[in-house]
């Protein structure tokens, strides 16, 4: 059964990959992705967006979030998209009409159209891999397009588990962010606000925090035994482990989005459990953020994940796109 899917990014180097593993995946119809002014700059990361997608044969389209956060991503996380654009295989030509795909459909209009064309009963994936913001306020602005909505799959969050103490383990660097708060997941702490709203929606609702992407981590040695022995005959792995290659060396970076994107197409690498969480958002951005397991609202939570499994359906996936040779 076809699973329609809309990405919401911010164009980090994980969610382009991601992006790219929506091409390929079976089963799913990849409608459009919306870039949020996070964890990039929206306007650029679009265009490379729409080169990429062009270079996979893609006709998914590509639209410029207007949703803002409370708290901003610092500059120094938000260059990465900016670099991805200058690698060869993206300007080896073959992008040259990418602006067709860019468009100012936002994603409900997106599901509307789809669903004119499919059918009354056609519902959709909504994976957001950033802010939860540009779905908070599509849903404020319209009420019945969760009517439309199977489910909302996030990469976000952190929590303490049962049976553990102390707050979460959270990826907000206050030496970059001063002031900010050091138990929160930066997709959360963006803007709680929009996280306490799309729960409180009724849509369903799978949550992965860092409690579960942290399990999968990208180092040297990862590139070694998993990209390197194969990139060389498949152009998209090659880019690929190049963009992986420039944050390789930073402490705890992980496979956060390609986990996510990952159960879309094979679920079985997870285990999902249910349980109650709720999120700081008080006026205090020192906890802002901060979520709560055991009160709240009841969601489908990632709790472990096959991390070998993970790899090889990463790669074999990757295979699938077909990026262009030369």
């Amino acid at each position: 059964m076809t699973k329609y899917v809309i990405l919401y990014q911010d164009g980090a180097v994980d969610e382009l990959v991601s992006m790219l593993m929506l091409t390929a995946m079976p089963d799913i119809a990849f409608i459009g992705t919306e870039i949020v002014n996070g964890d990039c700059l929206a306007e650029p990361t679009a265009d490379l967006c729409a080169k990429l997608l062009n270079l996979a044969s893609s006709s998914t389209a590509v639209a410029v979030s207007s949703a803002r956060g409370w708290n901003q991503f610092p500059w120094i996380y938000r260059q990465y998209a900016l670099q991805a654009a200058l690698l060869p295989i993206v300007n080896r030509g073959g992008s040259g009409n990418h602006q067709q795909l860019i468009t100012k459909t936002g994603w409900v209009d997106q599901m509307r159209r789809q669903a004119e064309q499919t059918g009354d009963d056609v519902k959709f994936t909504l994976l957001s891999l950033g802010p939860l913001t540009p779905i908070s306020d599509g849903l404020k602005a319209n009420p019945d397009a969760r009517d439309l909505i199977s489910e909302i799959v996030w990469m976000g969050g952190a929590y303490t588990p049962a049976g553990q103490s102390g707050p979460p383990v959270g990826n907000v660097d206050t030496g970059i962010a001063p002031g900010a708060n050091p138990n929160a997941e930066w997709n959360a702490y963006w803007d709680p606000w929009a996280v306490d709203t799309v729960w409180q929606s009724g849509i369903p609702f799978v949550l992965f925090p860092l409690n579960v992407t942290n399990k999968v981590i990208l180092t040297p040695d990862v590139l070694r035994t998993w990209f390197f022995p194969v990139a060389a005959d498949y152009p998209v792995i090659d880019f690929a482990a190049q963009m992986y290659a420039m944050v390789a060396f930073q402490a705890g970076y992980s496979f956060w989005d390609t986990v996510t994107t990952a159960y879309l197409g094979n679920p079985g690498l997870f285990t999902i459990e249910q349980m109650a969480m709720s999120i700081d958002t008080s006026d205090d951005p020192t906890t802002q953020g901060t979520m709560t397991a055991g009160s709240g609202t009841s969601l489908s939570v990632a709790t472990d994940v096959n991390v070998k499994g993970f790899y090889s359906y990463l790669i074999e996936t990757l295979k699938g796109v077909s990026f262009p040779r030369s």
